[in-house]
């Protein structure tokens, strides 16, 4: 019996680093997964993400989308229920630190593209919502 529970945990803890490890197969310091987080959070109103994943110079801006929000309480709800399905994300890099990103995905299952411009800001690719070429 105690050999079946150790082995048990062990495929267990296994199975957990192997999750872990491979996440959604895509590294989360590129700006492809990036611009992935960004829209996922924006529609979704997840206003904890769209702090992380936007450069620190935007953050009055997602502060005066939060206040905005926080007197519609049945917008954000529903806004929390969105489902978003990526197609497609190219991302062009400007330099080293710019990148500009196309993403094609499905809102809802309504189609849509959008254009993101990221900054990678502390060694992270972030949003930048201001930048302008």
């Amino acid at each position: 019996m105690k050999v079946m529970k150790t082995m048990i945990l062990t495929v267990l803890s296994v199975l957990s680093v192997m999750f872990l490890a491979c996440g959604s197969g895509e590294n989360a310091d590129t700006p492809e997964a990036a611009t992935k987080k960004f829209v996922e959070a924006f529609y979704k109103a997840d206003f904890d993400e769209l702090y992380k994943i936007t450069v620190k110079s935007n953050r009055p801006i997602i502060q005066q989308i939060q206040k905005y929000m926080n007197g519609q309480q049945e917008k954000l709800h529903q806004m929390r229920k969105n489902e978003i399905e990526f197609k497609e994300v190219k991302c062009e890099m400007q330099n080293d630190t710019v990148a500009e990103c196309k993403c094609h995905f499905l809102y809802n299952q309504e189609d849509r593209n959008g254009s993101y411009n990221l900054r990678k800001e502390d060694g992270v690719w972030r949003v930048d919502l201001t930048i302008n070429y």
